[in-house]
């Protein structure tokens, strides 16, 4: 953090009242029609996110302030454009840089709803997207609906790097060096995948080619998950997976538990089957049966393979919070469905995004596919070569769909849509059926205790 604003983070710290209208106040003004382009807002957000996370400020509290001024900021945006379109126009700076709003303009004939999420997160167009929706004369209620769910998603990746910075260097619940050992392993093992993914899809560029990868990459998934699945009923095997989980068991910390519960109640059937649906309309919705039935297929085909073999191999889970989930747990299903819907959406949807975005968005599914598994991990509900078996079998799973499309290619789709109705689904299920029963689903997952 620059030195510049250190002096914000102790200011704030000593007078946390000030936190969340501090933060709520730079959301509003970096998500600013022109307001946004002068003012810091990215390192003013981390400064502050800084001060919440080393006085414990519940993180809860710090992304709704997020939330709610980046909604109230792009409003005010919004309806400034709707309503004095003609007006703004001729007055500095669009009158002398007119081409401000040609290029935002374009950008949103492109990119439709989608372009105001885009928007959110890219600076240079992020203060001028709101006013141009306006200015199209975008139906309101469209727009709300779109900035409330994309401020959602913006909230959270503008402030908790800083919450995290905060919360890991001061304040009682500090983490601690395996905290941040763990996250960064985490986060790494998701784009050092990525980064192996899309080199063999740079480099390997005639079809034959890939289709003999995909062939080799499927067959050895599949030894490897056998060779795991009688590896782990060693002795040696066994006592490794208790060791893991009791170190794991030791990081418990009251907002990391926030972050991974709450993410990894979505991987449950209900949220699931939601994002497995709304998905398939978005498809369906661009006349692409073919790709919706890939999508179908492909979701029942791993859903089906785990089924089975969890009833197979009947594995015990560890015994280290307080309700386990009632199915055995070789291998994680979590694991293995959200590699098998992420890989499935990066195969269909990657074709459709523009080359320079391609890596970026493959390293973020990647991450993301690596932070559900190790929610799994993190809440003791499964061993450490469940996980490994479910990552195998939905990398088998995706051989399969990969060298199905490479011998029947589909029509290229728009991914933006499917992005939306994934976002949709993922905030209709915190909605539903995260939220209103949290409480009761963190007691389930309190640890044990061990005599």
């Amino acid at each position: 953090m620059e030195a510049s604003f250190e002096p914000l983070v102790h200011w704030l710290g000593e007078h946390q009242d000030w936190i969340l209208i501090a933060i709520a106040l730079v959301s509003f003004l970096e998500s600013l029609a022109l307001v946004g382009i002068v003012v810091p807002g990215v390192a003013l957000l981390f400064a502050a996110g800084t001060a919440a996370g080393s006085t414990g400020l519940n993180p809860a509290w710090v992304l709704f302030a997020a939330f709610a001024g980046a909604v109230a900021g792009d409003g005010l945006s919004f309806l400034l454009g709707y309503r004095y379109h003609t007006k703004i126009r001729q007055v500095p700076p669009f009158k002398t840089r007119p081409e401000w709003i040609a290029k935002g303009e374009r950008f949103f004939r492109q990119y439709g709803l989608m372009g105001i999420v885009i928007g959110r997160f890219v600076g240079p167009i992020r203060p001028i997207m709101p006013l141009v929706a306006g200015f199209m004369q975008m139906k309101p209620t469209s727009f709300l609906t779109v900035n409330m769910l994309s401020a959602l998603a913006w909230a959270p990746f503008y402030l908790m790097p800083g919450y995290l910075v905060g919360a890991s260097l001061e304040g009682e619940g500090a983490l601690s060096g395996s905290h941040l050992m763990f996250l960064a392993v985490m986060v790494v093992s998701g784009w050092l995948l990525a980064q192996l993914l899309w080199w063999s899809h740079d480099h390997i560029r005639q079809r034959r080619n890939k289709l003999l990868l995909a062939l080799v990459s499927g067959t050895a998934c599949l030894a490897l998950f056998v060779m795991v699945s009688q590896l782990m009923q060693l002795d040696a095997v066994m006592a490794l997976n208790q060791r893991f989980s009791l170190w794991a068991l030791s990081l418990r910390h009251s907002w990391l538990d926030d972050f991974f519960i709450g993410l990894t109640q979505l991987g449950y059937r209900a949220p699931m089957t939601l994002w497995g649906v709304l998905v398939t309309l978005a498809l369906l919705l661009q006349r692409n049966a073919y790709a919706a039935g890939l999508w179908a297929g492909t979701l029942l085909l791993a859903q089906t393979l785990l089924f089975g073999l969890k009833n197979l191999f009947a594995w015990p889970r560890p015994s280290l919070v307080a309700i386990p989930p009632d199915s055995y747990a070789f291998p994680s299903g979590h694991t293995t469905m959200s590699l098998v819907f992420l890989g499935t959406l990066a195969i269909l949807c990657l074709p459709g995004v523009s080359a320079g975005r391609q890596k970026a968005v493959l390293s973020g599914l990647c991450i993301l596919v690596t932070t559900m598994a190790c929610t799994r991990l993190y809440l003791t509900v499964h061993w450490l070569t469940d996980v490994v078996g479910g990552l195998l079998l939905g990398g088998l799973v995706l051989a399969l769909l990969y060298t199905l499309v490479l011998k029947q290619p589909f029509r290229t789709i728009r991914p933006w849509p499917v992005a939306l109705a994934s976002l949709a689904a993922w905030v209709i299920s915190l909605l539903l059926w995260v939220l209103p029963d949290y409480r009761d689903i963190l007691d389930r997952y309190l640890p044990v205790t061990l005599t």
